[in-house]
């Protein structure tokens, strides 16, 4: 029974063995029947399989250089960082030469005169972008995966998109009506000229802008391209590269709306501050908000603009002038309202009576105000009055048993003429020294109560003369600043406005 079971185990691993060695020489023989008649096949294999290296220079005299055209298409700009200086970019770039090692006749591989192979499998130009910036990032264009198209006659393109990230000098002088002018700059990282001869496609002088996409907050202008063959220290011979200008102009539009446009607003306001009453309590309190906006608004420009002090930005000298202009009307403020709420104690120095009442004030067709003039030609009257009673109450006069007495009057004055209201009196006819009775003791009383009165009157309505002196100086300060602001904040929009680019 042992040496039957020992049978049967031998006798299945022998047909399995058998089986299994028929299956695969019918895979082989199948699968090589799927490609075997294959001219495309056939070509790879020929081609890449044979004793080829990619790294041998496609010439067959090594005197000469392989001569590389190099083309760009300028897809998109993505962003402009003006802060950081990058310029991201969407580009095709595209890249011709001829590998001599790499030819076949078309006739005998079935009529195919290209083939789309692996990069990896062909020799390529080792071209990179020089101003390259990025994390991780070497700016080596020859390190893509996308497909490479091969002729017949070795004539070999290969056409890459791809977003690239490229250092950009930014000039903020004229910003945000600024142009900027941003380089990307090809060329070959080991080969000189004698080596590898990089030229830009025939008759082009420019990328190719036929597919970009416009940006919202940059204006493509034109992308123009130059050759240039520099000689490094390094080396004996020079290297060529291919530089692409990309000219962009800022739409101006957004900073205008949300920049320019609030700071000219600020700017009247200050100007017209001056038009509120001084009593109003407000006017300082309005030009304080208008300098915190200000400040707000500088705020906003400072986060879009490189951090730099080789030149000021154009808005820069726009917000400092209206700011100072703001800080100057602040100033002039707490003078004007000093000056109004004055103290009518104090006298108002000769100087700055001229220069309000006889200078600014009638060049500037500020007049006094007609309760003013009333109160002057009541002063008048009153000093006329109190000369004629600045002497005896009254005045004395004897007349055989009278006594006359000559009592100014109070009412009846106009013009500067005063009258008088003579009383009399009766007197005893036996004595020679006049004596007072209780109604002559009782007029002198009111007269001098008169005086009193007539004494306060004047302290009263002088007072409000030297109120209202001050209060009319300050409001001819308001309208000289006024026009002084507003010439000033005129002048310097119009200058802004003219030393913009065209």
């Amino acid at each position: 029974m042992l040496c039957s079971f020992a049978g049967n185990v031998h006798g299945t691993w022998r047909a399995f063995v058998v089986t299994g060695t028929i299956l695969g020489l019918l895979e082989a023989t199948t699968s090589q029947g799927y490609f075997k008649d294959d001219h495309e096949h056939k070509l790879i294999n020929s081609l890449f399989k044979s004793n080829y290296s990619k790294e041998a220079l496609p010439v067959v005299n090594k005197s000469e250089a392989v001569q590389v055209t190099f083309d760009l298409a300028y897809s998109q700009l993505i962003y402009l960082d003006s802060k950081n200086q990058i310029l991201s970019s969407k580009v095709w770039l595209r890249q011709m030469w001829t590998n001599p090692f790499l030819r076949w006749d078309p006739e005998k591989h079935g009529g195919i005169e290209y083939i789309n192979v692996d990069p990896k499998l062909i020799w390529k130009p080792d071209i990179i972008l020089y101003n390259n910036i990025g994390f991780g990032e070497t700016g080596a264009i020859y390190n893509f995966d996308t497909k490479a198209t091969l002729k017949y006659d070795g004539y070999t393109q290969w056409y890459a998109p791809t977003e690239i990230h490229s250092i950009c000098k930014i000039d903020i002088g004229y910003f945000p009506f600024d142009h900027q002018k941003c380089k990307l700059k090809f060329g070959s990282w080991t080969y000189t000229d004698n080596k590898l001869n990089l030229s830009a496609s025939a008759n082009k002088v420019t990328a190719d802008l036929s597919k970009y996409t416009v940006s919202g907050e940059w204006e493509l202008v034109e992308a123009p391209l130059k050759r240039n063959a520099v000689k490094y220290t390094c080396c004996k011979h020079p290297y060529i590269d291919i530089t692409y200008t990309i000219h962009v102009k800022r739409r101006v539009l957004f900073y205008m709306m949300n920049l320019i446009v609030p700071y000219i607003v600020l700017a009247v306001l200050t100007v017209f501050s001056f038009y509120l009453p001084p009593e109003s309590g407000e006017r300082m309190g309005l030009v304080i908000t208008i300098l915190l906006g200000l400040t707000v608004f500088m705020m906003v420009f400072t986060d879009n603009v490189p951090r730099t002090s080789e030149v000021t930005p154009l808005i820069g000298k726009y917000s400092v002038t209206v700011l100072v202009q703001v800080t100057f009307a602040l100033l002039v403020t707490c003078g004007v309202l000093r000056i109004y709420h004055k103290d009518p104690e104090r006298k108002m120095p000769a100087w700055f009576r001229k220069l309000i009442f006889d200078i600014l004030g009638p060049m500037l067709l500020a007049t006094p105000s007609g309760e003013r003039k009333k109160l002057k030609q009541e002063d008048k009257n009153r000093s006329y009055y109190m000369s004629k009673v600045q002497g005896n109450p009254y005045e004395i006069h004897r007349s055989q048993n009278h006594l006359v007495v000559s009592i100014p009057k109070i009412t009846g004055i106009k013009d500067g003429e005063g009258e008088t209201e003579r009383k009399c009196f009766h007197t005893s006819p036996m004595g020679s020294n006049l004596s007072l009775t209780p109604s002559d003791e009782r007029m002198e009383e009111i007269v001098y109560g008169m005086r009193a009165i007539v004494s306060h009157l004047k302290d009263t309505q002088e007072s409000d003369a030297k109120v209202n002196d001050w209060h009319h100086a300050a409001a001819v300060l308001d309208i000289a600043f006024f026009w002084i602001t507003a010439i000033t904040i005129l002048g310097s929009t119009l200058a802004f406005y003219f030393m913009i680019p065209n």
